[in-house]
């Protein structure tokens, strides 16, 4: 216990170390620089994990790259917060266009952590996989079992996706950025499932790796339609909990920043069912005719 109090210290304070080599508003104005750093703290969560917790090291390298991110990301929900509060009127376009660079530097955390994962999981043999990413490829056998091109099969997409939806919102406004962690479980179970169907749909044919991404463009469109759901209702419930905190109730600044919440959260729910519907019967499609 105490091993991993400290342990949970040093992990604060390298998280410290690395926010003093670069700039908040240097991040937002060059959101694309995110991709590196998910994949580096991805990196460094993986390894040690697998160091610390050699029993399942796959759920703390998730813990141990969210903690890395946390601190840049609640600072960035609390400059969106902040921009949010002192907006006079809304619009659809000003919507996303605030929120492009919190939306975009998401994306790319997300996309380096999940190459990250997935990069791992194809090149290293099936045995280490299963034993490192344990907790991740329980989800992908599960997945794997699933039928696809069905009703049902939407439905319980729907279902699973809005639950996530929703643990993503109250994360986020209960722990500011607290739905990184959940964000980058999700990074690192998409990785290792397809880094796990890259390597058996390879079987000798052609390198792993290179059948990895291919996957990845395949599903594509899914992907990035679940995933920005995700980027919305986190967003969403981080700004609103920045501004209950920061702004007076009821007050003109409250009640933009409560309301800019409110519809990034519906369009969240809009893109969860457009997610499961492609899922369900566009993703199928493409893998067995391309695949």
């Amino acid at each position: 216990m105490e091993q991993s109090r400290v342990f949970r210290l040093e992990i604060h304070h390298t998280a410290l170390m690395f926010e003093q080599l670069y700039k908040e508003e240097w991040l937002e104005s060059k959101a694309r620089f995110a991709f590196l750093l998910g994949m580096s703290y991805s990196v460094f969560g993986i390894f040690s994990a697998m160091v610390l917790f050699p029993d399942d090291p796959g759920m703390a390298s998730v813990a141990f790259t969210s903690l890395l991110l946390v601190p840049s990301i609640h600072t960035l929900l609390t400059m969106e917060a902040s921009k949010m509060a002192s907006e006079s009127r809304f619009s659809l376009a000003r919507l996303f266009w605030d929120h492009s660079d919190i939306l975009t530097i998401y994306f790319f955390v997300f996309i380096g952590s999940l190459l990250t994962f997935g990069f791992f999981s194809a090149m290293w043999p099936p045995v280490a996989t299963s034993a490192i990413f344990a907790s991740q490829s329980k989800i992908a056998y599960f997945v794997s079992g699933r039928a696809a091109a069905s009703g049902q099969f939407m439905m319980d997409l729907l279902a699973n996706n809005a639950r996530v939806l929703l643990i993503c919102l109250l994360m986020s406004f209960f722990y500011g950025a607290g739905s990184v962690f959940i964000l980058i479980w999700n990074a690192s179970a998409w990785g290792v499932i397809f880094g796990l169907a890259a390597k058996q749909s390879a079987a000798g044919a052609t390198h792993p790796v290179l059948h990895f991404f291919y996957t990845i463009l395949l599903v594509s469109t899914h992907l990035v339609l679940e995933a920005g759901s995700y980027f919305f209702a986190a967003t969403a419930g981080g700004i609103i909990s920045k501004g209950v905190i920061r702004e007076k109730f009821l007050s003109p600044r409250f009640n933009r920043v409560i309301q800019d919440g409110l519809y990034l959260f519906l369009l969240s729910a809009i893109f969860v069912v457009i997610a499961a519907y492609v899922e369900a019967y566009f993703t199928p499609w493409i893998l067995a005719t391309f695949r």
